[in-house]
């Protein structure tokens, strides 16, 4: 659970999530974390609890809490997440546990690439309609929030499935980034149809694409075309004092650590205006 308005967090992967890593963040003035990637070795079992418990020690050691968690699935492919029928039944059942394992944990956020809804037509889509129905009763009954994580999927088709869905618990997790890197509306569009679905934000910029076809490019916060600095302010002054989670999509290092602490004080200075002083 949050106790502080627009905390600022990055993405995390426990096999990645080195002592020295999280000394640099905390000195860095990082608050929080979205956890991604848990698997078997995280879910099964006694040693599945020892694990959870052992990398929850090794964030609280750095004054991290997690706010979020990224369900993922093995061999993901970002536009057909859920979509896909052949793979959904065993996909959301992990999902499911995975939520069990966040909400033990107090983890209310569950972001997930659900895929491009827009693919999905007929009886097919009436299914998925029904699949999510009951997947967000199970989200509703733990008291979370499942979020579609922006990508492939086209603002006015996941309105529209979000109508036929109507769940209170259905939110999104906004990512400006990947609306141009798989070169769909502009980041505006989503805050201005969707805003008020919009739970937990992935401080994320990007170009889109040279050529038609192509994906776009991400950038380090704030130099590409996202207009990330007026979107956030605008989510900001109609309320949003939910997680601002930091994603760069660099294999960690130097490079990484120094664009996250960066951005890490770029959002302290946004968010100034809209936090009460401790």
């Amino acid at each position: 659970m949050m106790d502080k308005a627009l905390p600022i967090g990055t993405l995390l992967r426990p096999r990645s999530t080195t002592r020295e890593r999280l000394h640099h963040l905390q000195a860095a003035g990082l608050e929080t974390c979205q956890i991604a990637q848990i698997g078997e070795d995280f879910l099964s079992g006694l040693e599945g609890q020892r694990q959870t418990w052992q990398y929850l020690g090794l964030l609280a050691e750095h004054g991290l809490t997690p706010v979020s968690l990224f369900v993922s699935f093995p061999a993901l492919d970002y536009a057909r997440g859920l979509v896909t029928e052949k793979s959904r039944a065993s996909r959301v059942l992990l999902a499911c546990r995975q939520m069990n394992w966040a909400r033990r944990l107090g983890i209310q956020y569950i972001t997930c690439h659900v895929g491009d809804i827009s693919q999905a037509t007929g009886e097919m889509y009436e299914q998925l309609i029904l699949d999510f129905q009951q997947l967000l009763r199970f989200a509703e009954e733990n008291d979370q929030y499942w979020l579609f994580e922006t990508g492939p999927e086209p603002v006015a088709s996941l309105k529209k499935t979000f109508a036929d869905i109507g769940s209170p618990n259905l939110g999104i997790n906004f990512d400006p980034a990947n609306l141009l890197i798989y070169d769909r509306d502009d980041p505006q569009v989503m805050v201005d149809e969707l805003g008020s679905r919009i739970k937990v934000i992935h401080c994320k910029d990007a170009v889109r694409p040279a050529e038609s076809g192509k994906m776009g490019r991400e950038t380090v916060l704030g130099q590409g075309d996202t207009r990330f600095v007026e979107v956030l302010t605008t989510l900001m002054q109609r309320g949003f004092r939910g997680p601002l989670i930091i994603e760069r999509e660099l294999p960690p290092g130097p490079e990484q650590q120094k664009d996250v602490a960066e951005a890490i004080g770029f959002l302290q200075q946004l968010r100034q205006p809209f936090v009460q002083p401790a």
